[in-house]
């Protein structure tokens, strides 16, 4: 293992050796349990709950329909196990087999890009506009109109409105979203709304 340190760890592990080992014998464990000497953990990057969740791959839509269907027919076997089964399969398929799953794959990458293009701007627009007001915490209005949302998130709320006893997973709102061949009925929903959000708005900002 290879240990880097900087000028100022170096000088406070001099400071340390020093101090610890003044007139004493030592050994190289000894060295290395002082606390300059440690290699430095990594901090753990803490992941924003409001970024777009990462596209997922033609392999794991796959798992996702197979898994139950799976589950069902061996239903001893564990979870490991049920992988390996799906892994066989999915090496079987024929790529006619895998083209209705790689088609989700390269939906759902769209779906992340747009999102992920959103998403990055609206933090650009929340840096520049946090620099203006010098950090000071913004109060959100209870009076200001609600945001608008986009046809997907219009699709989830209609789909879950339908059927209050079925509880739909995020993954399984993706695929039903990704098989939807006409999406327009959540697009003119979408429009409407963001129409909605613009003329609240704009009476808001007159008012104050």
């Amino acid at each position: 293992m290879t240990y880097t340190m900087n000028q100022k760890q170096i000088d406070a592990f001099y400071s340390n050796m020093v101090e610890a080992f003044s007139g004493k014998e030592f050994t190289i464990d000894d060295i290395k349990g002082i606390s300059s000497f440690k290699k430095q953990k990594k901090q753990k990057k803490v992941k924003d709950p409001n970024a777009p969740k990462r596209s997922c791959s033609s392999w794991i839509f796959f798992t996702m329909e197979m898994r139950p269907k799976v589950k069902e027919e061996n239903p001893d076997k564990k979870t490991t196990e049920l992988t390996t089964i799906m892994s066989e399969m999915w090496r079987d398929y024929s790529d006619e087999q895998k083209k209705p799953y790689k088609l989700l794959e390269q939906n759902d990458k769209e779906r992340f890009s747009k999102a992920k293009e959103a998403y990055e701007s609206d933090q650009s627009d929340s840096d520049s506009e946090e620099k203006k007001e010098k950090k000071v915490k913004k109060v959100k209005d209870p009076d200001a109109p609600k945001k608008n949302m986009n046809n997907y998130m219009h699709f989830c709320k209609l789909t879950r409105s339908k059927d209050e006893d079925v509880k739909y997973t995020a993954a399984a709102l993706k695929v039903m979203w990704c098989d939807l061949d006409d999406k327009s009925e959540f697009t003119d929903i979408a429009a409407k709304d963001k129409d909605r959000y613009i003329k609240e708005k704009g009476e808001y900002d007159s008012k104050n």
